[in-house]
């Protein structure tokens, strides 16, 4: 959450069949620190959570809550702000969009076509019209 000077990170919440709201991580934060204490947070998150479990079942389930969690992302309590830094930043010189590949490249879009069983190009029984700045297909 943005404020005029400062950030409050929340983080955790859910929504779906079992809303939670997202607990309070941070307050008063510069936006430096804010994306420091969510690349530590999804780090920490990516490391010890179960595959495809949510971050408020996860915070649910970690004994000591959102007070352990502080302790880890803020404090540093387990000794591993620093190799939880480096690893997102290996993440993030490391990452590249395979879609934005794909747009850049004609080579690439030649794979993908307008309607996977149709051979040209477009089903022409389908017509697209603007609506509201966007583009609505009619039949």
């Amino acid at each position: 959450m943005a404020l005029p000077s400062k950030y409050r990170l929340f983080v955790c919440g859910n929504g779906g069949s079992k809303p939670q709201h997202a607990q309070l991580l941070a307050t008063d934060i510069d936006s430096k620190t804010c994306i420091k204490y969510l690349d530590r947070f999804l780090m920490f998150y990516i490391k010890t959570a179960d595959p495809l479990t949510r971050t408020a079942t996860w915070l649910n389930k970690m004994e000591g809550g959102i007070d352990y969690l502080k302790n880890v992302v803020i404090n540093d309590s387990l000794g591993i702000a620093e190799q939880l830094d480096e690893e997102m930043q290996a993440l993030v010189d490391t990452y590249h969009c395979e879609w934005k590949e794909v747009v850049e490249s004609p080579e690439l879009r030649k794979r993908f076509q307008h309607f996977v069983n149709a051979p040209q190009d477009k089903d022409p029984s389908i017509k697209f019209e603007p609506m509201r700045e966007q583009v609505k297909a009619s039949w």
